[in-house]
């Protein structure tokens, strides 16, 4: 039997490509111009236009698609009862399991593969909410029967993974294919003891904190990048790091970003529901707490999906969580009259509310909406170690966000997606106490915080994507709009001001070194504007090879280098021997920064007229107003020569398949971070004396910088699979050492005339890692989720706690330390689940429900966190704070 393919005219192609381009240039130029005042409306309406065409580079329109001819691989994809399954991801596999193409099924669930060569290949088909299936196929040159594939229903005896997806870890020549990954699926993450059902906080273990950018850990969610994953824990199908670390869709490297997937609707109601208790009774006694404090959680989740219309192509999706958690905060201090250890209750409690509605027009085009409402509030932030709780914070914050994806399949080679979100929050932080703040280097923080703001956001986060594949090719390109925001910002820290003192002998003596207040105007709104362009190439040159170039284009308001933010990137994998169980793979690329809101936040505030901030040195206590009346303001300004900072990330590595369900990889992954941030004071007072300012008309100005620099050498060996079927996971050692001379945007040297003196190990230099994420299965009897961390200690600052060349920071060193000269504490870190799963039914795929106990920090080893290398505090070389001890956490877990 011979198919032949319909023609796709060139006149469609321009047509598609002239109206959604034309919708595009309208946003893109009013985005970009400050004209937002009705962003909202506009962008949800261009984006609903978009999301119903695609666009085309203009090389493409003069194309015409041609039929070919020849065998083809032709079926039909329905679930248990008969029903087809619509859009389902149908891939063409070789015997071994090499990938050869990739479809979506149709209105009616079929699928076709034109162009086969005569023999045997498989077919593997997933789609959410459907365990994955795998059938074994042939084409001959006679006519060749329709395949029929029946999907069964996720249900409890699924197959555990801990590699991202129901397959079996293996290498593979595919570019995203990369086994250093670190990905949990929706099954494992049910087996997995996770604290506090916090996913995204399990999988950071894995992440690089020097790959991280300024403005924090990449999360990217359903492709686009987000401020949290807008649904609950258990309507997330998986959690990947380091998936396809060089690819162009993201900005950020690998390690520097945490992807989730989260659940669509289904043609079936399904449910889950999660409850969650633990109380101090049973706990160990926590370090540094002369009484155990009491603590309680109670926490409520869960999700339900299924059709909302009869004939199934509307399906539904809603979310649930209520948190309570009543923790307590340690406080380790030294007073004057002593060293005092108070607990000090710090209960948090979070709300949020998902729905998503999901629809299927045929032909595999598919549509979604959603809403999420988040609320959440935090007492006494802050407060523990050296901080009392008089100088505690109260938090409350909520955020509402729209998200909308749109997949529309113009040809069986040609697919458009277009996801968004539009979203607002508000964060307010109030201190607890009304007065000045009393910090005492190394030994306590008392008064008020002088911490109070108050912050709102309406963002745009989106992306829109083309996918052409033809053959061995498969070309992505489009745009990347990681924020377009408006912040308001109202900063009311420092109204009493911060008096700091050296120690508790100038503290009695009531000789400050330093007096920070602020007036002024505190209020200030600014437009933050990220856009990306991206263009990808990845090629199957032969089943034992594969490549992929591609360039990311970065623009962002505030700098001026936009000529020079292009950031090419390659990555190859290649299989040496014919059986194909060993992959080399290598690639490098180059990511851009971005600086977040905070710092234009402080070129703003901090301009001279808005915000006006005065430092004292060597203030009487308390300050006189004549005193304060004759400091001159200090400045916050960019470096007029400063541009986005770029990571420049390379790496090779081999793979190989070591049983038919696991594999190990080694790989060398080298950094170079170039024209880092920092911040250095232009009028820093000189030598000899430190007496008086350059320029006697300004205090402080802090000039944000990119002059820093980071050098970074890693190498990993990764372990993954099921090597057993006893037991799955992935165990990952890293061997590592960074330098740099910068600690990020708000970053001082200790002298800012000699910067590079303070290159040093990186804040977050680990020489070694190791970190394990499996499940033992116990047959019938029991899962044992297992989660061990064992790393070396992070390098700690050695300083005076003075401000001894009164440049207005407080960070220098004794004469002769160089920074980062302490080395701190190692840690470990052995967390458990222990859980049985009950059917309610006789029926295999009824509901059942699964009791679990879970044990953190089992082994009760104190991980201490704040390590002090303040030399005149009573506490130099010792720890003040440290990680909870052994928790225990009874979990209850039902399906249907």
């Amino acid at each position: 039997m011979v198919s032949q393919t319909s023609n796709t005219s060139v006149s469609s192609i321009c047509s598609i490509f002239r109206q959604s381009t034309g919708y595009l240039s309208t946003l893109f130029f009013r985005t970009t111009h400050g004209r937002i005042t009705h962003a909202p409306d506009l962008l949800l309406e261009s984006a609903i236009k978009l999301s119903k065409t695609v666009f085309l580079l203009p090389l493409l329109c003069p194309l015409q698609l041609f039929a070919q001819i020849g065998p083809f691989i032709t079926g039909t994809v329905q679930d248990s009862s008969g029903a087809v399954i619509r859009g389902a991801v149908v891939r063409l596999l070789s015997q071994k399991g090499r990938p050869i193409a990739q479809q979506v099924t149709d209105g009616g669930g079929g699928f076709r593969f034109s162009s086969a060569t005569t023999g045997s290949y498989v077919l593997d088909v997933t789609e959410s909410g459907f365990r994955e299936a795998r059938v074994l196929t042939s084409v001959s040159a006679g006519e060749s029967a329709p395949t029929l594939i029946v999907m069964a229903v996720k249900g409890e005896d699924d197959s555990i993974s801990v590699d991202g997806s129901a397959l079996p870890a293996q290498v593979d020549t595919a570019i995203e294919a990369n086994q250093n990954a670190n990905s949990v699926d929706r099954s494992a993450l049910d087996r997995l003891p996770v604290f506090d059902n916090d996913y995204v906080t399990t999988l950071s273990r894995f992440l690089d904190p020097d790959s991280i950018g300024t403005n924090g850990v990449t999360l990217v969610v359903n492709g686009v990048e987000a401020n949290g994953p807008g649904v609950t824990p258990s309507a997330v199908a998986s959690v990947k790091i380091n998936h396809d670390p060089y690819s162009v869709l993201f900005s950020r490297p690998g390690r520097a970003r945490l992807e989730l997937e989260t659940e669509g609707g289904t043609p079936q109601f399904h449910g889950s529901a999660t409850f969650l208790y633990r109380d101090s009774l049973f706990d160990a006694q926590p370090a540094f707490a002369a009484v155990k404090p009491a603590e309680q959680r109670t926490y409520y989740e869960g999700s339900l999906t299924g059709p909302l219309s009869r004939d199934k192509k509307t399906t539904f999706l809603v979310s649930f969580e209520r948190d309570n958690d009543n923790l307590q905060s340690i406080v380790d201090a030294a007073l004057p009259t002593g060293e005092i250890h108070e607990n000090v209750p710090s209960p948090i409690h979070h709300y949020i509310l998902s729905e998503r509605v999901f629809h299927d027009y045929g032909q595999a085009n598919h549509f979604w909406i959603g809403y999420s409402y988040e609320h959440g509030t935090d007492a006494n932030v802050g407060v523990g170690g050296t901080v009392l709780p008089e100088a505690g914070t109260d938090t409350v914050g909520f955020e509402h966000e729209i998200n909308v994806q749109d997949t529309y399949v113009a040809s069986p080679k040609l697919v458009n997606l277009v996801h968004f979100l539009v979203g607002h929050n508000d964060s307010r932080i109030r201190s607890t106490t009304d007065a000045a703040q009393i910090a005492v280097s190394g030994s306590f923080t008392g008064g008020g915080a002088q911490a109070d703001t108050f912050r709102t956001e309406s963002h745009f986060d989106g992306v829109d994507i083309v996918t052409y594949s033809s053959g061995k090719q498969v070309i992505k390109f489009g745009i990347d709009v990681p924020d377009i925001s408006r912040r308001g910002n109202d900063d009311f820290t420092n109204q009493l001001g911060t008096y700091s003192f050296d120690s508790l002998q100038s503290y009695q003596a009531s000789q400050p070194f330093q007096y920070i207040v602020q007036t002024g105007s505190g209020h200030v709104a600014f437009v933050e504007k990220v856009v990306s362009g991206l263009f990808a190439d990845d090629v199957r040159v032969s089943p034992k090879l594969s490549i992929s170039a591609g360039v990311r284009y970065y623009f962002q308001n505030y700098f001026h280098d936009v000529p020079h933010n292009v950031a090419p990137r390659l990555s190859l994998a290649y299989a040496p021997f014919r059986k194909g169980s060993t992959v080399v793979r290598g690639g490098a690329g180059f990511f851009f920064d971005r600086t977040g809101p905070s710092p234009i936040a402080d070129l703003v505030h901090y301009n001279g007229a808005n915000l006006l901030r005065l430092i004292l040195i060597d203030p009487t206590y308390p300050a006189t107003p004549i005193e304060v009346s004759a400091v001159p303001t200090s400045l916050v300004t960019l470096d007029p020569r400063a541009r986005i900072p770029y990571t420049l990330q390379y790496g090779l590595g081999v793979e190989q398949q070591v049983t038919a369900k696991s594999t190990a990889a080694i790989n060398y992954i080298g950094a170079r971070g170039i024209d880092l941030f920092r911040s250095i004071n232009t009028n820093a007072p000189q030598t000899p004396g430190f007496s008086a300012n350059p320029n006697r008309s300004l205090g402080q100005v802090r000039e944000i910088q990119s002059k820093g620099y980071l050098k970074s050498n890693s190498l990993e060996f990764t372990f993954r699979g099921s090597p057993t079927p006893y037991f799955t996971g992935q165990v990952q050692y890293v061997l590592a050492k960074t330098y740099n001379n910068t600690g990020g945007i708000r970053y001082f040297p200790a002298d800012s005339y000699d910067p590079n003196a303070d290159w040093s190990r990186s804040d977050n230099d680990r020489r070694h890692k190791l970190n394990l994420l499996g499940t033992v299965h116990a047959r019938r009897w029991f899962d044992l989720g297992t989660a061990l961390s064992v790393n070396s200690g992070m390098p700690t600052n050695v300083t005076t706690g003075d401000d001894n060349n009164s440049d207005g920071v407080i960070n220098d060193r004794p004469a002769g330390i160089p920074r980062n000269s302490l080395h701190g504490p190692d840690y470990l870190d052995l967390d458990l689940d222990l859980s049985r799963e009950f059917a309610v039914t006789k029926d295999t795929k009824g509901p059942t429900f699964t009791l679990s106990l879970n044990s953190f920090n089992t082994l009760n080893h104190q991980n201490d966190v704040t390590y002090v290398g303040i030399v005149s505090s009573p506490f130099f070389d010792k720890a003040v704070a440290a990680q909870p001890s052994r928790r225990l956490q009874l979990n209850l877990q039902i399906k249907f």
